[in-house]
């Protein structure tokens, strides 16, 4: 099947799961679907509005009728998976609004529309209904608009589609006579550069946790803009796009010449960065008359979306001649392919053992059975570049990682140090002053799935004990795999410390593993809040993920703690053979069993009093 027939496939099939999958969650009886976190209901809500039409496309409104500018939802018991950057539609008797969740709190959301629904989104400014509100999911078609805008790229470019046709197909030619040398960074990073710098039409780099990936996307970014050239970085996620985006503007430090496309809300790492200009959408006309932009080379980050028709045309028009991917691991295949289709060189900066992209699974297709870095990785095994110092994590730190993911290819830079901090603890010394910083806490409580109150105080009592004896909040990362345990967590968080989700803790980082990536923080806390994953059954793959382990267990630079159900880790094959898809399962199985025997494991005192 040629590339672009398997891609409008791929569109069909998206397009179907998508629909399946709403119709299959919203069809559900209320208290199910607010069970699986798709619903909220009960809800008071406060709006704040316009004084006036909020764009052009506004129609003009008779007093006290108002268009919404925001709306703050004030819930009792939010255990929903809504998070900051979702989509979802907010509604009263006759009254829907589509709108984004703009700030996620412990106590409330903050919705507001955007540019595009506000038109749609007005009510009554003086009598509205502030009670009996409802949150659900809403359906959502950008994917489908940026993967069909695709197609139409490719079918009127055959010369472009033709090389994309053979990049993944493993027969693309990408050797150089060219020289270039470089001797900035270290070893690994230096050659990498260079292979990805005189590679004609693209080049893989593996970048192990914390072996200095952004900073070697930063400097390939310098030699292409003094080389004249525009770059487009992109990635999955805002965040990473931030962070390189911060980077390169340490080695460039010229606004004129980095620019991020996105909102506000989607800008949260750069927004004070005086070397970045922030804009909303930059479409091709428009940049071609701004005189405050640099017209001899330019780097401009923004998510495979902004090529997205109607998605306000944030880069209508644009091509590049070399685009970055960061995160490359968690990319899609037909995601990269829109990329693919704008640009003329491709460098890929990511690592197939992290977290892997959400994509559908069961559908025959090629596409849809991996990332485009682990495909290209497969195919092209030479054009990879490994990335083997890592500025994070000392000998004992590196040591589990190491041996499961990376064959002990990896090394510590030497000036890491692995002496840890005596922490005083009334419960937990034991497990703060190890000599081990890696330490599994198993305990035998059997709470709930996904969400467990008895992990959440455990999390709460030895972030206490952190910040009493002196580590401040930015030093400190709470993990877990569910977005409803990272809820659990900042309630049991806000009655013991107290002020979560204010401006004196923002500093503290508590999400999933999934929003980890690619950060660091001194002490980690993972908290794996499944008691019983095996009795259950359900989406073991997910759970039992090696690269969100990888991930979760990568982030600390003096102490990684595990807390765990025993159970957890009780993995008896003879039992899981009925499992549909066990053969692939197994594999996934085996690498929590060793990294059980590895780990340095502390059991719960069955007197322990911890509530």
């Amino acid at each position: 099947m040629s590339v672009l027939s398997e891609f409008r496939e791929a569109i069909a099939i998206h397009q179907r799961k998508d629909d399946e999958d709403y119709d299959e969650q919203i069809s559900l009886p209320i208290d199910e679907r607010e069970a699986k976190g798709v619903t909220m209901t009960n809800l008071k809500v406060v709006f704040v509005f316009f004084d006036h039409a909020p764009n052009q496309w506004c129609p003009q409104l008779n007093h006290p009728i108002k268009f919404i500018k925001s709306a703050t939802i004030y819930s009792q018991n939010n255990i929903s998976k809504f998070r900051e950057g979702a989509q979802v539609v907010l509604s009263n008797g006759s009254h829907a609004f589509k709108m984004e969740i703009i700030e996620d709190t412990v106590d409330n959301f903050v919705l507001a529309p955007n540019d595009f629904d506000v038109k749609v989104c007005y009510l009554d400014s003086e009598s509205y209904n502030q009670n009996n509100w409802e949150i659900n999911i809403v359906k959502t078609d950008l994917t489908l608009k940026l993967l069909s805008a695709t197609a139409g790229n490719l079918e009127a470019d055959s010369i472009r589609l033709n090389k994309i046709e053979k990049l993944l197909g493993g027969k693309l030619e990408n050797s150089s006579s060219s020289f270039f040398q470089y001797q900035r960074l270290n070893e690994s990073q230096n050659r990498a550069i260079e292979k990805a710098v005189i590679s004609p039409n693209f080049h893989l780099i593996q970048g192990p946790p914390g072996t200095g990936k952004t900073e070697t996307i930063a400097h390939i970014a310098k030699i292409l803009l003094d080389e004249g050239k525009n770059v487009f970085i992109t990635a999955p996620t805002h965040t990473a796009i931030n962070n390189c985006l911060n980077a390169i503007s340490n080695q460039i430090r010229d606004k004129s010449k980095v620019v991020k496309i996105g909102e506000k809300y989607q800008a949260a790492e750069i927004l004070t960065n005086e070397f970045i200009t922030r804009k909303t959408r930059l479409p091709l006309e428009s940049y071609k008359y701004n005189d405050e932009l640099s017209r001899e080379g330019i780097v401009i980050g923004g998510t495979p979306y902004c090529f997205c028709y109607p998605a306000s045309k944030r880069l209508n028009h644009w091509e590049f001649e070399v685009a970055l991917i960061d995160e490359a691991a968690q990319m899609s295949i037909p995601l990269a392919v829109s990329v693919m289709s704008k640009t003329d060189k491709l460098i890929f900066v990511g690592d197939h053992k992290q977290l892997d992209p959400i994509i559908h699974s069961g559908t025959g297709l090629s596409m849809f059975s991996e990332s485009i870095f682990s495909r290209l990785v497969k195919l092209y095994p030479h054009e990879k570049s490994l990335l083997n110092i890592s500025y994070r994590l000392n000998e004992k730190l590196i040591r589990i990682p190491n041996a499961l993911f990376y064959n002990n290819e990896l090394f510590s830079d030497s000036s890491l140090i692995t002496s840890n901090q005596n922490i005083r603890s009334e419960n937990y010394s034991e497990v703060l002053n190890h000599e081990d910083p890696k330490i599994l806490y198993l305990h035998n409580e059997f709470d709930s799935q996904g969400r467990s109150p008895y992990e959440a105080n455990i999390v709460a009592q030895l972030v206490n004990d952190l910040l009493s004896n002196g580590i401040i909040l930015k030093n400190i990362g709470i993990l877990t795999p569910y977005r409803a345990q990272v809820r659990e967590i900042k309630k049991a968080l806000n009655n013991v410390i107290g002020g979560i989700d204010t401006e004196d803790t923002e500093d503290l980082f508590i999400d999933t593993v999934d929003r980890m990536q690619g950060q660091e923080r001194d002490y980690i806390i993972y908290s794996m809040s499944n008691s019983h994953p095996l009795e259950s059954k359900r989406r073991l793959d997910f759970f039992y993920s090696p690269n969100r382990l990888n991930v979760a267990i990568t982030r600390a630079i003096k102490k990684c703690i595990v807390i765990a159900n025993y159970k957890v880790f009780d993995i008896i094959d003879e039992e899981l053979a009925e499992v549909a898809d066990f053969s692939n399962l197994k594999p996934m199985l085996d690498v929590f069993k060793d990294y059980y025997q590895l780990t340095t494991k502390i059991e719960e005192d069955a007197t322990d009093e911890i509530w």
